[in-house]
């Protein structure tokens, strides 16, 4: 018999390697297997295949799961650059790659005629013509329907994306190349009229689908029966015949960001997919991440962006009202009621859980700041953490104005302001949508949202949209405040002409960009101060986590590292010992923690590492 080196998917860093096992001439590469492992059942891909072995004794493997191939040859690939690319073992790639198996849904499959193959579907519906004029991409459609390439869309406010959307993935289908759409939310009408023009050729798996309706999606996806995928970041690595097109939306939502190991990004997966095979991705968003930035300032991303006096014209009337607080102030006020009488929704854009993690003094209202950067500090002990520069301040915390030693969240959350527009406008419905998945209710109505709910479609009749603290966006602890609250901004304005935005710092990048709806603006002065500091877009960072108490020490990692890489730590979060390494070459810092991680793992460490984390540290 032919040995197989099975790729066995087990937690442990260190045993990440193929090991040979006795297997079926029959059995292709990209097969999933059952083995023996350890001393218990697990699974495992077949990576290769060889006709000798090193291994005295070699044990056979114990079945063949499923007659079709779970990860091809270039899937593989995607797998191990994904496990490199984010310092993670391929097992958790192939954890998030692969579905879980439901033997039964393969007999009806199978019994339908589509398992372990299915004949091709033509798409034989509606073709609306392409019209991608305003952003100077009228041959976008051919190239997405034969050609590869990046491309990054900023829509105009007034754009119908999900028309312009269905002309694309219509054309690509029709020149059958098949077409991935990654969306950061459940509620997406994009995908919605994506999903309702193609039909049967998609499958649609938003909402967290049950593991029997995956497993079916997966499948109908691997073996050729369906030819468009949709839903959020899980469906990254999904299979496609012949991906022709890639579409992520909303593609700086810190939503397609996962949670887990190996914390990868659906964006540069998707990214990296759509290179390796010749397709077009398109990545769609009012306000570029900061890897698109640079993407876009390395010329190695197209951008399609209408001309400056059309997006102009097209952008709404943006108020700036130097009353900050969690209530409206009197021009807001006047504005959510004038919406709501003539039939409209007035959407107050809110944080989630009131920023507890910023500090404002209690007696006078100004932000707690840090002695290093003036970003904003949270509660550590003792004293206060910057999250921006990681300075720790153990000393107890005084307000520079009023001296007081009493501090306070920096807003109120969603339900607390909710509560207050109830009670201020009694005449009409107040609906708090919290987090992803909820259907906007009909107008009149006011409807406070968090960053979840804020999507880059637009509802119906929205008269105006309130920022009531924008401040408490822009100034909350983390390196990405400033961008995610320009983002969620100009998100939620494109939905409307007019916004009010109350804030105390008038001045501030994030509100001049928004007034002049300029991400490109904004970015030119973000970047250049995040350069000073060295973080991305101008470096990489990568966030170890060595759990409460950890024995992880400086000269450890001091010793692993290149000496270019800035090392900062151990750093108070949550309890946690965390270190943050600031670097200029990720490959090459990610490829020095090999070592480390192999030797945390044999002497099993609970040790987590992130690339390119979302909060930092």
């Amino acid at each position: 018999m032919p040995y197989g080196r099975v790729l066995v998917e087990v937690e442990p860093d260190h045993l990440d390697r193929p090991f040979d096992y006795e297997i079926a001439e029959s059995t292709p590469v990209g097969a999933r297997v059952e083995v023996t492992f350890g001393g218990r059942r697990t699974r495992g891909i077949v990576t290769d295949i060889s006709a000798t072995t090193d291994v005295e004794q070699v044990r056979p493997v114990r079945k063949v799961l499923g007659e079709h191939t779970w990860l091809t040859a270039d899937e593989l690939e995607v797998v191990r650059w994904a496990a490199d690319r984010y310092a993670a073992p391929a097992a958790d790639v192939i954890r998030h790659a692969l579905p879980n198996r439901v033997v039964d849904v393969e007999r009806r499959a199978a019994a339908q005629g589509w398992y372990p193959a299915a004949p091709r579907p033509p798409y034989t519906g509606a073709r609306p013509d392409p019209n991608w004029g305003a952003y100077g991409a009228g041959d976008l459609a051919d190239v997405a329907a034969h050609g590869s390439g990046a491309y990054y869309l900023r829509p105009l406010p007034s754009e119908d994306l999900p028309t312009r959307l269905v002309e694309l993935v219509t054309h690509v289908l029709a020149h059958d190349r098949d077409v991935l759409l990654v969306v950061p939310g459940p509620r997406s009408s994009s995908a919605d009229a994506v999903a309702a023009v193609v039909g049967d050729l998609a499958v649609d798996v938003r909402g967290g689908a049950k593991e029997r309706r995956t497993y079916r999606a997966w499948l109908a996806a691997r073996t050729g029966k369906a030819r468009v995928v949709i839903g959020e970041r899980g469906v990254a690595f999904w299979p496609l015949t012949r991906l022709g097109l890639a579409i992520v939306l909303d593609e700086a939502s810190p939503a397609l960001k996962e949670r887990r190991s190996p914390y990868h990004n659906a964006r540069e997966v998707v990214l990296e997919r759509a290179r390796r095979v010749g397709a077009v991705c398109l990545l769609v968003g009012y306000l570029p991440s900061a890897l698109a930035w640079r993407l876009l300032v390395d010329r190695r991303v197209t951008p399609l962006v209408a001309p400056r006096r059309r997006e102009r014209a097209a952008a709404p009337t943006v108020h700036v009202d130097t009353q900050p607080g969690t209530r409206l102030g009197r021009r807001a006020t006047e504005a959510v009621r004038r919406a709501t009488r003539e039939g409209e929704l007035a959407v107050v854009l809110s944080s989630r859980r009131g920023e507890g993690h910023a500090l404002a003094c209690s007696a006078c209202g100004l932000r707690l700041t840090c002695r290093i950067c003036e970003a904003s500090v949270r509660r550590a002990s003792p004293g206060t953490f910057c999250p921006s520069c990681g300075d720790h301040n153990r000393s107890r915390p005084v307000c520079e104005r009023c001296q007081g030693q009493r501090f306070a969240p920096l807003a109120a959350g969603a339900e607390r302001l909710g509560e207050e527009l109830t009670r201020s406008f009694p005449e009409v419905s107040v609906a708090v949508l919290e987090g992803y998945g909820h259907d906007v209710p009909q107008p009149p109505a006011i409807v406070v949202t968090t960053r979840g709910s804020v999507t880059l479609e637009r509802p119906a009749d929205v008269g105006v949209v309130v920022v009531p603290h924008l401040d408490a966006l822009v100034r909350r602890p983390g390196l990405d405040a400033s961008e995610d609250a320009l983002r969620l901004a100009l998100t939620a304005g494109a939905w409307t002409n007019e916004v009010i935005v109350q804030t105390g710092e008038p001045t501030h990048p994030v509100v001049q960009a928004l007034i002049r709806w300029d991400p490109g603006g904004f970015w030119k002065t973000e970047a250049a101060t995040r350069a000073e500091l060295r973080f991305p877009p101008a470096a990489s960072s990568v966030r170890i986590d060595t759990g409460e108490g950890g024995t992880t020490t400086e000269r450890e990692l001091r010793q692993a590292l290149p000496s270019s890489d800035e090392l900062l730590g151990p750093l108070p979060v949550d309890g946690r010992s965390v270190w943050l390494i600031k670097t200029d070459d990720r490959v090459t810092t990610v490829a020095a923690l090999r070592p480390l991680r192999h030797a945390w793992s044999r002497a099993s460490r609970d040790v987590r590492i992130e690339v390119d984390p979302i909060e930092v540290p």
